[in-house]
């Protein structure tokens, strides 16, 4: 009885010295506690996880894992989409035995890339390669520059391509400037610095990537031509301008080719880069490169672009790369990271693709199923070569519940920013009324 007479001194104290505060200081205070609550909310699912409000379980994947999807896949080509978390990181390895590294995923201490590379990507003779025969670097932004000056230093690419923006960190002198061309644009941060001087540490070939320059926005390989065994072709299909309002528009638009089997690859291409790349898929006099987007094309899978967000993959962005019979079967990848503050892949981008005909059952991604392999190659079955894809696990969240209702930070940020303002403003409000309505009786 004692503790609870002492809980209610205190909550009586506490409720006459907020309301001896001046109006105008109550409402600044009740303000301030609002506003940080409300911002608290884009942060909601960290949040949830570091106060054990959400959890996650892991259950075996039904589908092929990734190990049985790369055994024996010699003379077969195999795409790797690397858990970087929320971030992009995926490697290509060729029939011819040459091997292509796209973007890095965010600066990491455990190294996760490197020791992905190190266990699963090896050379002719079954050794851990020691480097790329190329390296794509979509963009400036962190979450797919950000380890690429440890995977670069580790493992040297030949050819490196780079977005048409001047590293420019603390007056920092790119050694690539005379690759960019037009008007191109400038990043500050550390991060791209540090990818840039890595990559051009090792490369003996540089791009500023340009899908209209002719020398480089074609990968086919050594003394191959399209109807021997084994060819392929890496196209890059945008960017097509020397400059954009978003950096994320710098990332290429790529299609990977082999035995009539089709990849789309595209950074974080946005809506900029998607729309012009649709122009000219869809142009009535469109140029050669580009008369492959007829009626009847399609691909095979489609990596979303930026982790599945809704500034990318529009609508006239995916019928480009499929059909209306096609899409049932196409696959679709999306890197992004568990529990992550932007919430990819959006909501209208999922429905979007169920309403254009994608199956959701052909939907994979980093944060549920982690590291997620592709292998062309022949089958058996049906007498051709097919595209395979394999997975390890499915994460869920699990929340904690108080009766039927689901417990979440949003919850509760809302109701203590009921309590704040009744507590600072309307309970004051309410009690000032009353007294002054007792000094006129």
């Amino acid at each position: 009885m004692a503790n609870k007479n002492t809980g209610r001194r205190a909550a009586k104290q506490a409720e006459k010295t907020v309301r001896k505060l001046p109006l105008s200081a109550r409402i600044i205070i009740a303000l301030v506690i609002v506003a940080a609550l409300a911002v608290s909310l884009f942060f909601a699912q960290n949040i949830n996880y570091a106060l054990g409000l959400k959890s996650v379980s892991e259950s075996a994947y039904d589908g092929d894992s990734t190990q049985k999807v790369l055994n024996g896949s010699g003379g077969s080509l195999n795409l790797h989409f690397v858990d970087v978390g929320q971030g992009d990181a995926c490697i290509i390895e060729l029939p011819d035995g040459r091997t292509m590294l796209i973007d890095s995923g965010e600066r990491d201490s455990d190294d996760t890339l490197i020791k992905y590379i190190e266990a699963n990507i090896k050379d002719d003779e079954g050794k851990a390669v020691t480097g790329f025969d190329f390296a794509v670097l979509t963009h400036s932004d962190s979450d797919h520059c950000g380890e690429m000056k440890d995977v670069l230093t580790r493992f040297p690419a030949d050819t490196f391509y780079r977005p048409n923006q001047q590293a420019t960190y603390k007056g920092y002198a790119d050694p690539g400037t005379a690759d960019l061309y037009g008007d191109y644009s400038g990043k500050d941060t550390m991060k791209y610095k540090e990818a840039i001087e890595a990559g051009y540490a090792g490369a003996k070939v540089t791009y500023a990537t340009d899908a209209t320059d002719s020398e480089q926005n074609k990968i086919t390989p050594e003394n191959l031509t399209a109807e021997d065994e084994g060819y392929y072709e890496i196209n890059f299909y945008s960017p097509v301008k020397d400059r954009y309002s978003d950096y994320n528009d710098y990332s290429p638009i790529i299609i990977l080719e082999y035995e009539d089997n089709r990849v789309a690859l595209s950074g974080d291409a946005e809506k900029a880069a998607e729309a012009d790349f649709v122009a000219n898929a869809t142009a009535q006099n469109k140029t050669d490169r580009f008369s492959v987007f007829d009626d009847a094309f399609t691909v095979q899978a489609i990596k979303l672009g930026h982790h599945g967000s809704s500034t990318s993959s529009s609508e006239q962005y995916l019928e480009v790369l499929t059909t209306d019979v096609s899409r049932k079967d196409v696959r679709i990848i999306i890197s992004c990271g568990l529990n992550n503050k932007y919430n990819h892949p959006h909501t209208q981008v999922l429905v979007r693709l169920e309403e254009m005909g994608f199956s959701r059952d052909n939907i994979l991604r980093t944060d549920e199923n982690g590291d997620i392999a592709m292998s062309i190659k022949f089958d058996e079955a049906s007498g051709k070569y097919a595209l395979f894809v394999g997975a390890d696990v499915v994460r869920t969240q699990n929340s904690v519940s108080v009766g039927a209702v689901d417990v979440t930070w949003t919850q509760i940020a809302v109701v203590l920013m009921i309590i704040t303002v009744a507590v600072f403003i309307v309970i004051p409000a309410i009690y000032d009324m009353k007294r002054k309505a007792g000094k006129r009786r």
